[in-house]
Formats: structure tokens, C-alpha cells, sequence
């Protein structure tokens, strides 16, 4: 629909220059991406005193997630929310998996909050270190051995197709990386073991596990050719655009599209400078998608403070999110956004797992509103 009307009091250019005593409210479809009104309201619309079901906005310090591969080499991750198109998980591996693993469920986004070590696949070696993503395609035999033993992996399984890359439109092909930047592994056969051993295959398929055993090591390939592999891209070769004179939407900054949901990488960027810029978001319900938002450092623009390191937020489809009350003053003393942050925008609402609920902080819903409300077991 191309036609556009403006009524009542409002802004001559969205995303700036809210008129005083107002809150901009982005109501749009697809994101941030289809059709879309500014309305501008005399209340925030954050301002709730109770809050009954499930588009409640929650909050979990990841950090006490312990998937049974955090003490278990034969372990593995704990997923903590999901849906038809999407399963994310945590993993905290301090040891060499104890078996290999091949995930016949979907590609697997490995996202490194801390740690170093080696991804060993079909395709080869392939060293990750802190800040990387690494993309595990479907099907893959690999298997994780850190070098460290503070390791934590948030990872993202897409369900219904690969993971590849949005179109870059008018950035052209050198934003947000150049995908020279892309780095693939080199074959390296397992060598022979002197004495015989059996080597542990897990394959997964619809979140069952078959074990199939070899006296072989299944990473026996002397050499690959074509355009599936493993691969690993650092959050800090992604340069995002900015702008001196509006609030760019989320979109801008995404990393990678899936069927159903796409990972958006949130990276440090100036603030807007020109004298009627708004530096936070506006406040917005985000109708087409769920938005799951972990912080790996900083602190979002859009909070008053640091959340803390591994904090992951789940904002449903269809209730309002936006600024902290206190973010429009926080944003004015700074001139940057120093964070980085992954940002998974789901189609279909997301269920959580009771490792999440284990996690949660009850109170971070009263955290938007900006009047006093009374938190207990998570409601006014």
C-alpha cells in the first residue's frame, strides 16, 4: 500500500524529533522492513502496573544455565527456547567431546561468548576463539575440543533450511563484511591410532539420538571441493552502517537469514549527533516476529545500564518493548554504543524450556514501566 497520511500531532521525519510530550510508537509489519505508521502517544506504552500471560518480557542470566557437557565431556548442550523453525541452545564444554556428533535436525550457528579451542570436522580443523560465529551445515560429522576450560557457546539450530546470507541491497557486497573474511578449514585426517579403539558417532535426528560406532575416526577425509563447509566469521570484522541523523532499524545490522528467523549482530557505533536525533529505539510491539536479544558486552542503547555479560532477554510478538525510562538520559552522556549483542528475530513464537524458567529474573518486566510497581513471583 502506497498511500500515506499524517494526522494529529506527529513528527515531520520518523525516528527523530519526537514533538515534546510524546512517545513514538512504531506500529509495523515484517520487522521493521513492510508497512509501518508512526503514532505518537502521551503515555509510554511500557507503562504497566501488571502484566498477566505469556508475552510477558523476560530475562535469564544464562550463566546459571548448566547444560550436562559443562561437567560431562559426554554431555551435551541444554536448549532453552523453541519453536518449528528454531532451537537455541547453551553449551559451557570445559573438555574435549568424548564422541563425534552429526546433527541431522539443521545447520547450527556455534556463537562464541568466551572461550578458544578447535572445531574438527569432515572439512578439517578449524580453530575458534572469542566474539566468532561458527556455521555447522547439516549433515557435518564435527566434534568441539576446547583449549580452555571456560567455554560458552550459545547456539542457534535452523530447522527448516540453511543458514545463509541476506541481500545486501544498496550496501553492495563489501557490507557488513567482506566475505573474503570467511575463513574455511583445511583437510586434516584423524591420524591412525597404534592400538584399536571404537569411535562414538551421536547423530540426531528429530531430537533422537542414534549411536553409531566405527573403528575408524569418521574425520577421515584427505580432501573437499565445492561450496558447503564449516565456517567461522569474528563479530569484529563486521563493520554496520551508522547514521549522523536518524536511528537505523535493526534490520541494517543483520548477520544471517534462516527460514523463520534471521540473527541480527548488534556491534559498537556512534551515537546520532544532529540536534534532533533520538538515540534510542522507539518504543514498538514488533507484531511479525519474536525477539531474543544476548548480550556478549556492553550495553544495548536502548537500557539504562549494563545487564551483564551472557543476560539473554526474550521480548514475544505483540506486547510493547523500547527504552528503559532511564535510557533517553543514559544515551545523552555517551557519544558510542560500545556492546556487542546477538539479536534472533523469530516468525513463529518461541516456547521456553524449564532451564529457562530456572534462569529467570522475575522482575525484569517492571523494569520498563516508569512507575513504581510491586514484583511478586513476576507480577504486579
Amino acid at each position: 500500500m502506497e498511500i500515506r497520511h499524517a494526522k494529529g500531532v506527529t513528527s515531520r521525519q520518523a525516528r527523530t524529533g519526537w514533538p515534546e510530550g510524546t512517545y513514538e510508537d512504531e506500529h509495523g509489519r515484517n520487522g521493521f522492513s513492510g508497512e509501518v505508521s508512526m503514532l505518537y502517544r502521551a503515555h509510554p506504552p511500557t507503562r504497566w502496573t501488571r502484566i498477566e500471560g505469556d508475552l510477558k518480557p523476560r530475562a535469564i542470566d544464562s550463566l546459571a544455565v548448566q547444560p550436562t557437557d559443562q561437567l560431562d565431556p559426554a554431555g551435551i548442550p541444554e536448549r532453552i527456547l523453541h519453536n518449528s523453525d528454531v532451537h537455541v541452545y547453551v553449551s559451557r564444554r570445559r573438555e574435549a567431546m568424548s564422541y563425534y556428533m552429526r546433527n541431522a535436525d539443521g545447520d547450527e550457528i556455534y556463537f562464541v561468548h568466551t572461550g578458544r579451542g578447535t572445531v574438527e570436522s569432515d572439512y578439517g580443523p578449524l580453530p575458534y576463539e572469542t566474539g566468532d560465529y561458527v556455521v555447522v551445515p547439516k549433515g557435518t560429522n564435527y566434534r568441539i575440543v576446547p583449549d580452555v576450560p571456560d567455554n560458552f557457546f550459545l547456539i542457534v539450530e535452523s530447522r527448516k533450511g540453511p543458514v545463509t546470507f541476506p541481500d545486501r541491497g544498496l550496501f553492495g557486497q563489501h557490507l557488513p563484511f567482506d566475505f573474503a573474511l570467511l575463513q574455511t578449514p583445511d583437510p586434516q585426517p584423524a591420524p591412525d591410532e597404534t592400538e584399536p579403539r571404537e569411535y562414538e558417532l551421536r547423530i540426531k535426528r528429530a531430537d533422537r539420538w542414534t549411536r553409531v560406532y566405527h573403528d575408524f575416526c569418521p574425520l577421515d577425509v584427505v580432501g573437499w571441493t565445492g561450496n558447503l563447509s564449516v565456517y567461522k566469521l569474528n563479530v569484529r570484522d563486521l563493520r554496520g552502517p551508522s547514521s549522523e541523523r536518524t536511528h537505523l532499524p535493526p534490520i541494517s545490522y543483520a548477520t544471517f537469514q534462516c527460514p523463520g528467523f534471521w540473527v541480527v549482530t548488534f556491534q559498537p557505533k556512534p551515537f546520532e549527533t544532529a540536534p534532533d536525533a533520538v538515540r534510542v529505539p522507539s518504543y514498538h510491539r514488533n507484531v511479525d516476529y519474536d525477539e531474543v536479544v544476548f548480550t556478549h558486552s556492553g550495553r544495548l542503547m536502548s537500557r539504562a545500564a549494563d545487564q551483564g555479560a551472557a543476560t539473554l532477554t526474550l521480548h514475544p510478538a505483540g506486547i510493547h518493548h523500547g527504552p528503559n525510562p532511564r535510557a533517553f538520559e543514559a544515551a545523552k552522556k555517551l557519544d558510542r554504543m560500545e556492546a556487542y549483542l546477538v539479536n534472533i528475530d523469530s516468525e513463529q513464537p518461541l516456547a521456553w524450556t524449564q532451564a529457562f524458567t530456572d534462569a529467570e529474573d522475575p522482575g525484569y518486566w517492571a523494569t520498563f514501566s516508569d512507575q513504581p510497581v510491586r514484583v511478586d513471583g513476576g507480577q504486579a
